[in-house]
């Protein structure tokens, strides 16, 4: 054995080839769990001559991702007498971006993150023609992820330094950026386990997390202020990110009772918590706030709006000032949420389902199935300012924040089923014993069952009848821009906006 002297103990190792050949790309890929090698000879004895693709030409594989951010870069820079190389990882990927566009200087190596198609991808790829993914999956998976690599290495249009100018570059700050900031979102590690088993704890009450809202309310100096909130505790505890000082960064709890994280058996006070796992802090301008770590492309782009992406309703016999279609005990129908549930019920939705309430997926979630496809709509609806349409810009920031924070549950489906479940029972009144407008737990279980052989198209609107489409504003442009443009980028979602004429 390699890390003993003894030749008295023997080992034997075994190493998994895959192999396979797409005959309309003319591309032979090979995959094996031993990496010390390219094995271009087995490759010559399986397919006669080949050629392995390298190069910069590897580094296509990294193209039609959006919102790419790298975890690490390696470089090498010839010299006349030897070979360095310096590999960076985090913030240090900035300084890496600027080395390997210095003459002498080369990409050796890239791994990271991004979107493509809707879904959230993790590549890796290097100089000498490997390619690689965290994915994990059955061999026909592995064939299928491999065409679609193979498409993208022998398309010449694919622009390698357009890649890399389009990267989102992490950068330590020491301060809040001066931009509007369109939501505050709960951490990718607590978003990243079930949501049964995080409970938010108080005064000897417990909370589990999809019955908790993370909401913003506003800078101050060198911090973002947010609050937690539930349906019967408003202001449940009120928190501050900093930025600067020792650490950083740090959250501290500002106001409510003191509160607690529970994740499965382990105890965390929430200031805690967040301070190792903070909030995330996205801007209008689609730069993102990581605790200290700002994170935002190298060459932004101009955020633009399709006129086909709005939709005017009537709103006679609507009050343009109230949301909800359920208060103080009884159905308002002359809400908003009301005259949007009716829409879908009408459009025949096999189900719709009011979850306004803090912690919601949306105001309404409506699912339908049809013969090729599952129908997702996910529709928040807000009151509007005022009487009238008009220009205030908080009309649209509000709903914007909260199609954006609902973009995760594209590709978390079966959780949404069960977030729908929970909610119905949890929230079941003996006025209201059903949260269900449309269709029920049956209806909704049986198109969760058929999700295993149908893809999900989602749809996510925004409602406001206080937006006028003849008179909205710059300002309101730009926040619905940033909210289109990261959904477009992200899960593959168009932004549709109903409005007022």
């Amino acid at each position: 054995m390699r890390w003993m002297q003894s030749k008295e103990v023997r080992d034997r190792e075994w190493t998994l080839f895959v192999l396979h050949y797409d005959a309309d790309a003319g591309l032979l890929f090979l995959s094996s769990t031993d990496h010390g090698s390219m094995f271009q000879e087995l490759a010559q004895a399986v397919s006669g001559e080949v050629t392995l693709i390298s190069g910069e030409q590897v580094f296509r594989s990294l193209g039609h991702i959006n919102r790419r951010m790298f975890q690490s870069l390696g470089v090498k820079k010839h010299g006349r007498r030897n070979l360095s190389s310096a590999m960076y990882t985090g913030a240090d990927v900035a300084d890496a971006l600027g080395v390997s566009d210095r003459a002498g200087s080369i990409k050796n190596n890239v791994s990271g993150t991004g979107w493509e198609e809707g879904d959230k991808v993790a590549i890796g790829c290097s100089y000498k023609g490997r390619v690689w993914s965290r994915e994990q999956g059955s061999i026909p998976s592995l064939v299928h992820w491999c065409k679609a690599i193979g498409s993208k290495l022998v398309d010449d249009t694919i622009n390698v330094a357009d890649i890399i100018a389009n990267v989102l570059v992490p950068q330590e700050v020491d301060g809040i950026p001066d931009e509007e900031v369109l939501a505050v979102e709960w951490p990718a590690e607590l978003l990243g386990v079930s949501a049964e088993r995080v409970t938010f704890a108080s005064g000897g009450i417990e909370w589990p997390l999809y019955l908790v809202d993370m909401e913003f309310r506003g800078k101050e100096g060198n911090s973002v202020r947010f609050e937690l909130r539930t349906d019967d505790v408003p202001e449940l505890a009120a928190f501050a990110l900093t930025v600067g000082g020792e650490y950083g960064f740090q959250v501290r709890q500002t106001g409510g009772e003191e509160i607690s994280i529970k994740i499965g058996s382990r105890d965390y006070s929430a200031s805690q918590y967040f301070s190792s796992y903070p909030p995330l802090v996205r801007f209008v301008n689609l730069s993102e706030l990581d605790g200290n770590l700002l994170i935002q492309p190298q060459d932004p782009r101009e955020l633009q709006l399709d006129a086909g992406q709005f939709e005017t309703w009537d709103w006679q016999g609507v009050d343009l000032t109230i949301e909800s279609l359920w208060r103080n005990g009884q159905i308002r129908r002359d809400s908003i949420q009301w005259r949007t549930a009716q829409n879908f019920i009408q459009g025949g939705f096999d189900v719709v389902f009011d979850d306004d309430a803090a912690g919601e997926a949306a105001d309404l979630v409506c699912l339908k199935e049809e013969p090729d496809r599952i129908r997702l709509v996910l529709a928040h609806c807000k009151f509007s300012g005022g009487q009238t349409p008009g220009e205030r810009v908080k009309d649209v920031v509000e709903v914007c924040s909260q199609a954006v924070r609902s973009a995760k549950w594209k590709w978390r489906f079966r959780d949404l089923g069960q977030h729908i479940n929970s909610r119905n029972q949890k929230l079941a009144t003996t006025a209201r014993q059903s949260r269900f407008l449309a269709g029920s737990p049956v209806e909704l279980n049986s198109i969760v069952k058929a999700y295993r052989f149908k893809p999900v198209d989602a749809e996510i609107l925004v409602v406001q009848p206080g937006l006028s489409l003849a008179n909205k504003t710059t300002d309101q442009d730009m926040v619905i821009a940033a909210a289109a443009t990261y959904l477009k980028e992200t899960i593959g979602c168009n932004l549709g906006v109903i409005c007022s004429a």
